[in-house]
């Protein structure tokens, strides 16, 4: 079971793509408050809740969840989440990240919504493949008649729903990027991890261990494409800019002398 884990300044653990990656992330997901700071609007544990819905619907009740102020009312969300959601998914949160959450810490939330996201990523990629499995073994059974996706599907992303429309966390965090983000898919198809995985040749603990592997280096990749994506934007706003200063100096330049 992993655990997410603060440091003294947890804003430093993080570069400008992995929080850009992190906030598109958050903006397109539709949530039932505006989005102001990120922080504070988490720090109860309901949004988490929501984002949780939007992936899984059946492994979260939302009537758990009650918007709060108090300290107390917040510790509770997140001690059910901790409880009943987190440990579905692999992974738990300590009781020092829950009080730095509640109490708003800079880059506190951004660790536990990465952490999130990389388990809510690989359940759906789970699921996937044991659908994938189970259509293979004949007997194409329909949605409602697998237990696999009982556990965690429900209705489609998003369904009754408030839909955001405020500022995000992105244009928040920095007023001169975009968020150049290409579609990801959530988990890519690994080709060769699922013809590994089918022979018995192989061991399953070195199937995980590649598992694991070819997560980290999507990650990995997803990240690089952020930032070429960032550099290319920063490019043309300069080439733009050259294009004015040009122009201006086009039109200061004297076209005669009157006599």
């Amino acid at each position: 079971m992993e655990q997410v884990k603060t440091t003294g300044n947890d804003m430093d653990d993080f570069d400008d793509a992995e929080l850009e990656e992190l906030y598109s992330w958050i903006d397109g997901i539709p949530l039932s408050r505006p989005k102001r700071n990120i922080a504070r609007d988490f720090s109860d544990g309901v949004l988490v809740a929501e984002i949780v819905r939007q992936y899984f619907p059946q492994i979260i009740q939302m009537h758990n969840y009650s918007p709060a102020n108090s300290t107390p009312q917040k510790k509770e969300n997140w001690n059910v989440l901790n409880r009943k959601v987190f440990t579905k998914l692999g992974f738990e949160l300590g009781d020092d990240v829950m009080r730095d959450v509640i109490t708003a810490k800079p880059g506190v939330i951004e660790k536990v919504l990465m952490m999130l996201r990389t388990k809510l990523n690989r359940a759906e990629w789970e699921l996937k493949k044991q659908t994938q499995t189970k259509s293979k073994g004949g007997g194409g059974r329909k949605e409602s008649d697998k237990p696999e996706a009982d556990q965690y599907m429900g209705s489609p992303r998003g369904k009754g729903m408030k839909q955001d429309t405020s500022r995000g966390y992105l244009q928040d965090y920095k007023k001169d990027r975009t968020d150049a983000r290409p579609d990801y898919p959530s988990i890519p198809k690994h080709k060769i991890i699922r013809s590994i995985a089918e022979s018995d040749a192989v061991p399953r603990i070195l199937f995980e261990e590649k598992e694991q592997e070819c997560l980290a280096k999507d990650e990995t990749i997803r990240i690089l494409e952020a930032k070429i994506h960032r550099m290319e934007h920063l490019i043309h706003l300069k080439d733009v800019r050259i294009d004015d200063l040009q122009n201006r100096l086009e039109t200061m330049r004297p076209t005669g002398v009157r006599r």
